[in-house]
């Protein structure tokens, strides 16, 4: 528990600690005010009964009758919630939790606690995750290492651990001591320390771990803490947005109802810094760095053989060395450590039950780019080794910048046989210790070495194809907790690498659905409806050279017809061949899309491959399975209706330091007609034209 948790507390934050997300609001409302058909059957006991029955949680019993549902006039106390019908994740603290938080604190009274509207909304509403619909958390649907999909009462995602007794702690603070009580209305879990998540920005809690001195004196001095301080764009807040958007064919969607904005850090502690440069760290009786200088100097040096020494006077320039060395440990998007990596239908990966993923089988490595922040944007791998890694790997560690060599054969499993020298990854520790990671508007993790955009790994990079989930290029899909969980409409202007919208452009995002799901990468679903019109920003390449441009589609009748564009200049842009239609079958007998499904000779495969590139398309990979919830069918597989492709947009000479956009427009005159994109590829020629085909993953 951070001393200075409520003494950071912003004005807008404080806003939002008596304000439920409008979403959960919509849900909420209906609870506000209780009729009997809401209540819980008596003769079964409750989340309140179970609190009601043991005087060490009176303390909590009193705040969960004090603090309210919303700020509404008549909105009902949270006890009421905890009497009623649901699915409810209790993380219970004793008295002796809250007592110790009010010591902490300075409240010399637990009146005192009660009567401070700030801290009680924070100690009422962080401990209870309200399921919705769906079952609350018993301890075997826990993460291990990550956060949980539910937000709590307070629109924060609570993360999970194991201690070193293998005991479940809740936000790096809270060891759950009394787990699984079943009630009739959820699940409750008693906790020794109160669940409060820190109230701090992503710089400030950094700064406030005892091992990241370093970094954080990095971030002050290059000026980059000045851009992690946002967390909720006000200029979307509006209370008159509608709640529900229905599109034919397709489940109703959710608007989204708040925009929040959120980054990751990944952070070399001080011992790094130490080992590196031969500094030792000096703090004063403050706990401040007394030798930052010492340590700037050195890593100056450094970085000057991997930067360069443009404006090496200004650290606060965007082309001086340090300051692009802390920019490229810099993603947007608050990404919990289990949202790193999205597991779900990579090649043989079973999924398990909706609510409960299985976290133990894991056959192939799994990775994600994701681009860094600053003028630079390098592209920044991170992977998270699988069950067939070359050295066995029963933690299934998470690595930045990992490049693996794959047994990628047309009838291989895609292993990973090893890793190319020199490349074998920077390790990232889902936690630091007892400091609080989980901040107010985004999570950093420890990793064991100096995080590097340097040449040769841009050489390495180059030479493999890279795919790129949407939801990678899109990071607020995971900063708003969208990723995953719930079929979601956007307004306009949501996203900032999606510009010039027209107005009826539509933007919607489609959830995996268990067993049975789309069958895309990863399994969820970016869509466009309405008469569309929109440009994307694309991540950076990272060296220059001659790409090959693609995009992941699911061709059905229900999709549109579109244009599409590209170039370096947004608003002239060019068109990248014909308009292409997404309604086509792939099938034999259709010239346009002459798919043919693989048999037993490769070499007759390969060829109705070439045929297939040679009309602009290409299977889809071999690497993901139809998510029938056997992970035994890739989408190489899938043709005919729902066919599984991808479409070459173009091939051009790209440039490592400029930004390259994509135009979709729609060429129909309808507005129910589905635009749909599931990722972009990036083929360097050494893969899509090298002296060795393509391999078919």
């Amino acid at each position: 528990m951070n001393k200075s948790l409520l003494k950071e507390t912003r004005s807008k934050v404080l806003s939002l600690g008596i304000m439920v997300v409008f979403i959960l609001m919509a849900f909420v409302s209906c609870k506000e005010e209780f009729d009997g058909s809401n209540f819980a059957i008596k003769s079964e006991q409750t989340v309140a009964d179970f609190i009601d029955a043991d005087e060490q949680y009176s303390m909590a019993r009193d705040l969960f009758h004090k603090v309210k549902m919303g700020a509404v006039e008549g909105a009902s106390p949270i006890y009421s919630l905890l009497t009623a019908r649901g699915n409810y994740t209790v993380f219970l603290p004793t008295n002796a939790a809250i007592e110790k938080f009010m010591a902490e604190e300075g409240f010399a009274t637990f009146d005192a606690l009660l009567n401070n509207d700030e801290a009680a909304t924070l100690v009422a509403k962080s401990c209870i995750i309200d399921n919705g619909d769906d079952n609350a958390y018993e301890t075997a649907d826990f993460p291990t290492t990550g956060s949980f999909d539910k937000p709590n009462l307070n629109d924060r995602l609570l993360t999970c651990s194991m201690d070193d007794n293998s005991n479940f702690l809740i936000n790096g603070t809270s060891h759950v001591i009394s787990e699984n009580n079943e009630v009739s209305n959820g699940f409750v879990h008693v906790v020794d320390v109160v669940v409060a998540p820190s109230s701090m920005t992503l710089d400030k809690l950094i700064g406030e771990a005892d091992n990241m001195k370093v970094f954080s004196y990095l971030l002050s001095q290059t000026t980059w803490a000045d851009s992690l301080h946002e967390n909720l764009d006000l200029t979307y807040e509006d209370p008159d947005r509608p709640l529900k958007y229905e599109l034919n064919n397709v489940a109703p969607f959710t608007y989204a109802q708040h925009r929040y904005i959120g980054y990751t850090a990944l952070v070399e502690p001080d011992s790094v810094y130490e080992n590196k440069l031969g500094v030792q760290v000096k703090l004063n009786e403050k706990g401040e760095l007394e030798n930052g200088n010492e340590f700037l100097e050195k890593l100056s040096v450094l970085l000057s053989n991997v930067y360069g020494t443009q404006a090496a006077d200004n650290l606060a320039h965007p082309d001086n060395a340090v300051n692009r060395f802390v920019a490229y440990h810099l993603i947007y998007g608050k990404m919990a450590y289990n949202k790193l990596i999205f597991h779900y239908n990579e090649y043989n990966y079973q999924f398990g039950q909706w609510n409960n993923p299985q976290r133990t089988n894991m056959p192939t490595n799994v990775w994600n780019y994701y681009s860094t922040m600053g003028k630079y944007r390098g592209l920044l791998k991170i992977t998270q080794v699988g069950d067939a890694g070359f050295e066995r790997d029963i933690e299934h560690t998470v690595y930045a910048n990992r490049i693996s060599v794959y047994a990628n054969g047309p009838e291989d499993d895609y292993r990973e046989l090893g890793v190319v020298s020199g490349f074998s990854g920077i390790r990232i520790e889902p936690s630091n210790g007892e400091n609080d990671n989980n901040g107010l508007n985004g999570y950093y993790y420890p990793i064991d070495d100096f995080l590097l955009y340097t040449d040769a790994f841009r050489n390495e990079l180059s030479k493999e194809r890279m795919r790129m989930d949407l939801s990678t290029i899109l990071p607020e899909l995971v900063s708003n907790n969208v990723k995953g969980t719930i079929y979601t409409r956007f307004e306009n202007g949501y996203f900032d690498n999606i510009t010039r919208e027209s107005a009826d452009t539509k933007l919607l995002y489609l959830m995996p659905q268990g067993e049975w799901a789309w069958n895309n990468y990863q399994g969820d679903e970016f869509m466009v409806a309405g008469l569309y019109d929109f440009t994307l920003k694309l991540p950076r390449v990272p060296k220059d050279g001659t790409y090959e441009i693609r995009m992941g589609v699911a061709q059905n009748s229900l999709r549109g017809m579109c244009q599409i564009y590209f170039g370096d200049d947004p608003d002239r842009l060019t068109p990248a061949g014909l308009p292409y239609d997404m309604r086509q079958l792939a099938t034999p007998d259709n010239p346009s899309i002459p798919w043919i499904d693989d048999g037993e000779d490769w070499t007759v495969n390969f060829e109705n491959d070439k045929n297939l590139r040679n009309q602009g398309y290409m299977k889809g990979p071999q690497y993901y399975t139809v998510t029938n919830g056997k992970a035994d069918t890739p989408v190489r597989r899938r043709g005919n209706e729902w066919a599984c492709l991808r479409r070459i947009i173009t091939v051009v000479d790209m440039k490592s330091d400029k930004d390259y956009y994509l135009r979709f427009k729609t060429a129909l005159k309808k507005t129910d007609s589905q635009f749909y994109c599931d990722y972009i590829e990036y083929a360097p020629t050494s893969v899509f034209n090298g002296p060795v085909s393509e391999d078919i993953w």
